[in-house]
């Protein structure tokens, strides 16, 4: 416990700025002294100047954020606010509290409320044309935003407030919306891009002495080598976390700790399922102690997961089960990734568990729930404007850097101008390597364009037919070697002509693309689902059976011959062929294409929407 002065010296108005300083430097060291500090000297706070005690509230609220207390946070930003009804003048303090207020509301659930506190403090902000509290504001909203899955209003704001933390260059502030932005490009599914922002928001809270905060940061990275199977590096920053859990004190953070924790310990080369246990064990101790609205459920599908990958299924359906409870309280608004995640769990574990009725109709439910928000998510609007603010930030920091460079040389060209002829040297090959610098990136960036582009068909975003038939090779190798199955099936839009002339070339269009979404949502995560060619495609199933592939291109006529596509008079449906090598039936992959096409066309002269296999 440490040591404090004497209470009455510490609140008095003249002692008040050394007071708020220290609790401050504490705030981003070690959040539970600075909170046990703040405390102890609570009770003369009424000794203070209206502005002070503003400030003290503030503090409060903020350190008990940081601790997942978020009802008393809200209680302490109340009470400031409505001592700053005694103001005769605004001040940036009321914009402070409000977001405060509105993080401890939306913590617990309530994203109206929310909604009102952030967007009260912004307009106090702009008053007072505060440029860091505007930013603030904005990314308050911005996460709000995307967690209403309105991801593109996030991108609009995040965007304007990185605009300002760059022209500011506060560390703190680039730190907060650099995380935020790492959050949402985590959700549009550009893992790369996300860990890049994750990587600056920490070396910024680094330089701005946040320490508690940058171990968020650390956090975000490490889920990030977790997703790429790097559990290794993972496992180190996990731990390094975890040894500082001490001065933290933030609840939700350890949750996902010893949950990803956890997870990497169960995916590692050298698993060790005792350790994930206890790990997962742990993680459920801090969730049952949080305030935050989501974390029950997050924590329920994690461990869910964990369950399933240890082949504990009962348990795993006990936390799906858990999770639902939640998801399904009106009260609270749930994400949608947590929907799908819980029907997800559920497809996969009926499956492993041979209940198959129960597993299609989960599976159907899966895909109309993925295909709902596909179309009210807007993500082509939001892939554009993605593309053009990440082009606008690189002309901005290419202009500050050419700013800083132009500055620079005026005063070496002032403080030498003897060896002028030497700057301009030195300035020459400075821009030759930023160019050279430049032209390099560019170059890696075209590079990883054109290996996505020579792998994705390009109408419908699944795999093409050289990415098939590389995976398909891999997948039979691989399948002879170790003596497994594998499967493969064909699928052919039945009468697609018929809809290309009779509809036009646009609705075939967006048939294809209809069946691809769920041709590939109706798989594993291990199978891969691609475009063939014209209306043909294959999904490639490793490790499995004649039954069980058949089963699965079932499950696929079925989904698309009851998918409502609103054509006018027009049914879709499609053929399968299914092909499976057991043992040395088949000598090559070709083979392999070459039956399930026989066994396609087979089906189709049958009467088309049904599957055919070898007997």
């Amino acid at each position: 416990m440490a040591c404090f002065p004497l209470v009455a010296q510490e609140l008095s108005n003249e002692g008040f700025e050394a007071f708020r300083k220290r609790i401050e430097s504490l705030q981003g060291t070690d959040a539970i002294e600075a909170y046990n500090y703040l405390k102890s000297l609570e009770v003369d706070s009424g000794k203070l100047s209206i502005e002070n005690r503003l400030v003290f509230y503030r503090l409060k609220s903020e350190l008990l954020l940081e601790q997942g207390q978020y009802q008393l946070s809200e209680k302490a930003a109340d009470a400031g606010l409505n001592l700053a009804f005694d103001l005769k003048n605004p001040t940036i303090l009321i914009s402070e509290l409000s977001y405060a207020k509105g993080f401890a509301v939306e913590s617990l659930g309530d994203y109206e409320g929310a909604k009102e506190a952030y967007v009260s403090g912004l307009e106090v902000a702009e008053s007072l044309n505060d440029e860091k509290n505007i930013a603030m504001g904005l990314i308050n909203l911005g996460a709000l935003y995307y967690l209403t899955e309105h991801f593109e209003r996030a991108l609009i704001v995040f965007n304007d407030a990185l605009t300002i933390a760059n022209n500011l260059q506060d560390n703190e502030l680039q730190g907060y919306v650099n995380t935020e932005l790492g959050i949402l490009y985590s959700y549009l599914g550009k893992e790369e891009k996300s860990m890049r922002f994750y990587q600056r928001s920490y070396e910024h809270y680094q330089a701005a002495g946040k320490i508690s905060y940058a171990y968020n940061s650390l956090r975000s990275i490490a889920v990030n080598h977790a997703q790429n199977e790097r559990y290794d590096e993972a496992i180190k920053l996990y731990n390094e976390i975890i040894s500082h859990a001490d001065k933290l004190g933030n609840i939700e953070l350890m949750v996902l700790v010893y949950s990803g924790m956890a997870w990497a310990q169960l995916k590692k080369d050298d698993a060790d399922p005792e350790a994930a246990y206890e790990y997962i064990s742990i993680a459920s101790e801090y969730a049952q102690v949080s305030e935050q609205h989501e974390t029950p459920v997050s924590h329920a599908i994690d461990r869910a997961y964990i369950m399933m990958e240890m082949e504990r299924y009962q348990e795993a359906l006990e936390s799906i089960t858990e999770a639902e409870k939640h998801i399904n309280d009106k009260k609270r608004f749930i994400n949608t990734l947590s929907r799908l995640n819980t029907l997800y769990l559920k497809k996969e574990i009926y499956f492993t568990l041979e209940e198959y009725e129960k597993a299609y109709q989960v599976q159907s439910e899966y895909l109309d729930y993925h295909l709902s928000i596909k179309k009210r998510s807007n993500f082509e609007a939001v892939e554009e404007l993605r593309m053009r603010y990440e082009s606008e930030q690189a002309d901005l920091e290419k202009k500050i850097l050419e700013q800083k460079e132009s500055l620079q040389s005026l005063r070496l060209v002032d403080a030498k101008s003897q060896v002028k002829n030497r700057q301009l040297f030195i300035a020459l090959v400075a821009v030759f390597s930023l160019i050279l610098a430049w032209f390099l990136v560019k170059i890696l960036r075209g590079q990883s364009q054109l290996l996505s582009l020579s792998r994705t068909d390009s109408l419908t975003g699944v795999a093409n037919r050289r990415r098939l038939m590389q995976l398909g090779m891999k997948f039979f190798i691989q399948a002879k070697q170790q003596h497994k199955t594998f499967s493969l099936l064909m699928l052919d839009v039945d009468d697609f002509k018929v809809i290309n002339d009779g509809l036009g070339h646009k609705h075939g269009d967006r048939v294809l693309k209809g069946i691809a979404q769920i041709g590939a949502q109706a798989l594993r995560k291990d199978d891969k689902f691609g475009r063939f060619g014209g209306e043909e495609f294959i999904a490639l199933l490793p490790q499995t059976n004649q039954m069980q592939a058949r089963e699965v291109a079932q499950r696929i006529v079925d989904v698309i011959k009851q998918y409502p596509w609103k054509l006018k008079n027009i049914d879709v449906s499609v053929s399968i062929g299914v092909a499976t090598l057991e043992g040395d039936n088949f000598a090559t992959l070709e083979d392999m294409i070459k039956q399930a096409d026989v066994l396609l066309y087979r089906a189709k002269r049958s009467g088309k929407n049904q599957v055919c296999c070898t007997a």
